[in-house]
């Protein structure tokens, strides 16, 4: 007997000791794709900052490697009790629906399977319908056309966050253990991805709370620098709120004042476009509550925040109000001026509800205080300048008080000098004047004598020759000639004086009431005669034309004697400035003999309004631009010391303005002269009656 094996059993063992090793070199180049797969996942796991992008990748890995019809990672709506959730990433072959297209509800898992996968254990199904699984269970996977799967829980630390689930859908399958390990590591990395990926959040969100830390001091730092700056409340408003509604990404910020029955308006606001105004547009706004106490919890200096005004209990009218305002979501702090409540700093969100962080409201509490330091500086900067236009005001009327009485006491000095004189001159020459006529009676009587003296002697020819000889030696025909002559002109001189004096009295008017209706002509005319040596012989060189041009005007109501300075003041202005102009134009040791080139006009003229103009121009050398606006400036002047009528522009303007609430300018070109125009009222009873 043969001790060699059969053929065909040799044969037979062969083949098996083959298939056993085929498989086995199977099984290796398998583990190794799997090493090869999971040392890719875990690159990807480090290096990845997207845990969407790596679920998706490792999903479309692992179908290919395990030839599986589905892999898909799913995640539990967090709060839900696991009986919720959906497929965040996926891999399926293109005859199978997708996953991630419905929303999975099974109600059976929580009860049935939660407990077990937070344990870390694994469900690997060959076949879903010889499994014993529960009927609510098989829907689920019928209805993503599942006949076999494995399932590995993904965890995140110690909480079960979802699963790593491989579908067969075409047919069942059993699962190998290299399958169910390989898919083991996967959702273990997973784990490690998912605190990384928390971690990497956490980072982000405490850079995002740095970054909006940063944001609110550069805010707050902006607000408190305008502050500082002391810049307009209402520019310290409109920056306020637009700032803080950008940081917030609120809707609208708004800032709400109280009124002193504690109704309220809304004073600023920073609103995106797509909503409406509240400032200007909405009325006055009467909150019964915070009228009836005061101001109600913000009168405590609290902050209220409100996630979504239709799940805070808020009563029906309140809830209109709201809705007036288009508000969904509110959060609202107090503006203390001192220790009283002023008004409210407001965030709303329009569009959704919002809950409202800490460093949201923290923010807004103190852009809040901020206000509130604002405006108690903005009171503060007001009373100041209150008090410095008061200062800068009293500091005026004083400087002008005291001008007004060192000329007024000038010009009482000049006038009562100027009527000293007119009275002392005024005597004698009353009694020159008056004379006079007795005088020429007599000489003429004299005369007619002598003449009759002259026939008689004539007829006797004994004294003839030595009443000759006498009438020769004392040239008595001269003296017949001339003496008329002599007593007309002392009755001239003495008209003149006259005129001269009556001019003088009615420039001065100290005789007469301070305030009456006059004819301003007779003002302008004595000043013209007062003046009249200066207008005959400007400048020692030439005579200046006097070019009057009067209309009907009626009598003015004014206070003579000050109207008759300022005419007094332009009109030596005027000569003064033509002199200046002679000096100009004429050179050194030549004389012109253009005795008619410079002129000063002045006319006169009823204007609208119950009105009388008077305007006074000269041909003289003019003003310069930069001299024009100050011509009325206190004590400005352009001429030396000792020159001039002692009494300035602006007081001349003062005259005019306050005393007869009328106006005085000025019109003038370099080198082309200068116009005074005054412009004054008619009846100056009813200006002070509508002035009062």
């Amino acid at each position: 007997m043969s001790t060699f094996p059969d053929a065909d059993q040799s044969s037979n063992t062969l083949q098996q000791a083959a298939y056993q090793l085929a498989s086995c070199t199977d099984q290796i180049f398998l583990q190794i794709k799997q090493e090869e797969a999971l040392t890719r996942i875990i690159d990807r796991i480090r290096t990845s900052m997207r845990l969407d992008a790596l679920f998706k990748t490792t999903a479309t890995e692992i179908r290919e490697l395990l030839n599986a019809d589905r892999v898909g990672v799913f995640r539990f709506t967090p709060g839900s009790g696991w009986d919720e959730g959906e497929f965040v990433a996926e891999d399926v072959i293109d005859s199978f629906p997708l996953a991630m297209a419905e929303k999975v509800y099974d109600h059976c898992f929580g009860s049935q399977f939660a407990t077990y996968y937070t344990q870390g254990r694994v469900q690997a199904v060959a076949d879903i319908r010889d499994a014993g699984l529960s009927d609510c269970h098989i829907r689920v996977l019928e209805q993503f056309k599942i006949r076999a799967n494995l399932i590995v829980p993904v965890l995140k630390g110690n909480e079960l966050w979802g699963l790593l689930c491989i579908h067969q859908c075409a047919h069942p399958r059993r699962w190998q253990l290299g399958e169910i390990e390989f898919v083991k590591k996967i959702a273990g990395h997973f784990a490690i991805a998912l605190q990384q990926a928390e971690y990497v959040e956490q980072l982000q969100d405490k850079v995002a709370q740095l970054d909006r830390a940063k944001a609110q001091e550069t805010a707050l730092f902006k607000i408190t620098n305008r502050i500082r700056r002391a810049l307009g409340w209402e520019t310290i408003c409109e920056t306020a709120s637009e700032e803080v509604r950008h940081l917030l990404g609120a809707d609208r910020v708004a800032i709400y004042r109280f009124n002193s029955d504690w109704s309220g308006d809304f004073v600023s606001e920073s609103v995106a476009d797509e909503w409406k105004p509240l400032v200007g547009v909405s009325a006055t706004i009467a909150d019964t509550h915070l009228m009836e106490t005061q101001g109600g919890r913000y009168a405590n200096n609290e902050t209220f925040a409100v996630t979504d005004i239709y799940a805070d209990g808020h009563t029906d009218c309140h809830l209109a109000l709201l809705e007036e305002f288009q508000a969904r979501a509110y959060l609202i702090t107090p503006i203390f001026r001192g220790d009283c409540l002023w008004g409210l700093l407001a965030a709303f969100q329009n569009a959704a509800p919002r809950h409202w962080r800490e460093d949201e409201i923290n923010l807004l509490v103190q852009i809040g205080e901020q206000l509130g330091i604002a405006l108690q500086q903005a009171e503060s900067v007001r009373k100041i300048q209150a008090q410095s236009i008061e200062l800068a005001q009293t500091l005026k009327d004083l400087k002008q008080s005291q001008m007004q009485q060192i000329q007024n006491e000038k010009m009482a000095s000049l006038g009562q000098l100027v009527a000293g004189v007119a009275h002392e001159i005024n005597n004698p020459v009353n009694f020159i004047h008056g004379n006079i006529r007795h005088i020429d009676q007599y000489v003429k009587a004299l005369l007619a004598l002598i003449d009759f003296h002259q026939k008689q002697a004539a007829e006797s020819t004994k004294d003839s020759n030595t009443y000759k000889e006498k009438i020769e030696e004392l040239d008595f025909d001269f003296i017949l000639e001339d003496l008329p002559k002599m007593l007309t002109s002392m009755k001239m001189g003495a008209e003149r004086i006259r005129d001269i004096v009556l001019s003088l009295r009615n420039f001065s008017r100290l005789d007469e009431a301070d305030f009456k209706a006059v004819d301003i002509h007779e003002g302008i005319d004595s000043t013209l005669l007062i003046l009249g040596s200066r207008i005959k012989d400007c400048g020692g060189q030439r005579v200046v034309e006097i070019i009057k041009e009067y209309n009907d005007i009626p009598p003015v109501e004014c206070y003579p004697a000050q109207l008759n300075q300022v005419f007094m003041n332009l009109v030596s202005n005027a000569l003064d400035a033509i002199e200046e102009a002679i000096k100009a134009e004429t050179p050194t040791n030549e004389t012109s003999t253009d005795c008619q080139k410079h002129k000063i006009w002045i006319s006169t003229q009823v204007t609208g309004q119950e009105q009388v103009e008077i305007r006074i121009r000269d041909s003289g050398i003019g003003l310069k631009e930069t001299i024009a606006p100050q011509v009325f400036d206190h004590f400005f002047t352009t001429k030396p010391v000792g020159k001039g009528t002692g009494l300035g522009l602006s007081i001349s303007r003062n005259i005019i303005t306050e005393k007869h609430f009328g106006t005085l300018g000025v019109k003038a070109v370099p080198g082309q002269g200068a116009e005074f125009i005054v412009c004054l009222p008619i009846k100056l009873k009813s200006s002070l009656a509508a002035k009062h």
